[in-house]
């Protein structure tokens, strides 16, 4: 051997793989030999074990049925969540407001008035109504000939107060912050709303939808949702009042009252 010869050595395989190599081989020499189409097809253990790598189209079909039912599971538990705290909200406002209620009653003798619209028939107007100065109580100034609630809001005028609610003021006001009847009920800004120039009243917490024609609004101004009351003459409790709240559910009106537990429905008009 010249010493300008090197010696170059092979990287031989183990045993078994060598005898698997020879096998894939005669198996492939076998089927060209033969012609047979199988020949064409022929892959390796190798190349068969990687062609078996991924999913099938049925399976990825199976995995995207499994996630849209799960998603829809999910936005049905998510909307039936919402339903629920909306009803429990409602309802613990209704308790509130009756309390007061009921306590107005029981500081003057008589319930909160409504706003009667006429007298001859009689016809009300359960959505416009003066619960919210009757119960929160009102500060006159009867120079001014204004009305003011003692959480700062606008100054009401007179001619306001005859032209929405029907009435020359209201029960409970007094010149005098001292003498006013204190309710067990206080209000913030999300429990009333705006309803004409200076003009507040008490508002459902469940907003009406703004998608909705104008003529199913309960008021003029798009997405308020008042309370509901009637003290003259009211159709379920005739001995006392009607309180309620109507709020959109899908293509239903509910309704959460004060006389019954149930939750009533009708359709959208």
């Amino acid at each position: 051997m010249n010493g300008s010869d090197k010696l170059e050595i092979q990287p031989t395989l183990p045993r078994t793989a060598r005898i698997c190599r020879r096998r894939d081989v005669s198996e492939r020499d076998a089927l060209r030999a033969e012609g047979s189409r199988e020949f064409l097809s022929w892959k390796t253990p190798r190349s068969r074990c990687k062609s078996s790598i991924g999913f099938t189209l049925i399976e990825l079909l199976v995995v995207i049925s499994i996630i849209a039912v799960l998603a829809g599971l999910s936005v049905g538990v998510a909307s039936y969540a919402k339903r629920k705290r909306d009803e429990s909200i409602i309802r613990a406002e209704l308790y509130k407001l009756a309390t007061a209620i009921d306590a107005y009653y029981a500081a003057f003798g008589q319930y909160p008035p409504d706003n009667v619209v006429s007298k001859s028939p009689l016809v009300v107007n359960p959505a416009i109504n003066q619960l919210y100065y009757e119960l929160s109580g009102t500060i006159v100034d009867n120079n001014a000939r204004t009305f003011r609630v003692e959480d700062g809001s606008a100054a009401l005028p007179l001619a306001d107060v005859q032209s929405t609610f029907n009435v020359d003021g209201f029960v409970n006001s007094k010149p005098d912050p001292k003498d006013l009847r204190r309710l067990p009920i206080r209000f913030n800004a999300k429990h009333h709303a705006t309803l004409t120039n200076s003009v507040e009243v008490l508002v459902v917490p469940v907003a009406w939808p703004l998608g909705l024609p104008s003529l199913d609004w309960p008021t003029p101004v798009r997405g308020l949702n008042p309370w509901r009351y009637v003290s003259s003459s009211p159709t379920n409790n005739p001995t006392s009042y009607d309180l309620w709240a109507d709020y959109v559910d899908g293509k239903k009106i509910k309704t959460i009252c004060n006389w019954t537990k149930e939750i009533l429905e009708r359709p959208l008009p």
